[in-house]
């Protein structure tokens, strides 16, 4: 594919088309990594947390239960 940024002159204004095309392809990237963390980091968290796998702050004593 040819690259459209080439064949434009120094002074020419950017076709919105070309603008919008960027655009959507940023919004892809931030959707992928969204996605990605989602997937990698907190999906897995979420998970481990609900059946008990994570860190459990349940079973530490509070100072209540160490005084009685």
């Amino acid at each position: 594919m040819e690259n459209p940024f080439k064949t434009m002159l120094a002074n020419e204004k950017l076709p919105e088309t070309i603008k919008q095309k960027v655009m959507d392809d940023v919004a892809l990237i931030k959707l992928s990594l969204e996605v990605a963390d989602l997937v990698s980091v907190k999906y897995p968290s979420t998970i481990g947390n609900f059946f008990g796998i994570g860190k459990k702050s349940i079973n530490k004593p509070n100072k209540k239960d160490k005084e009685g």
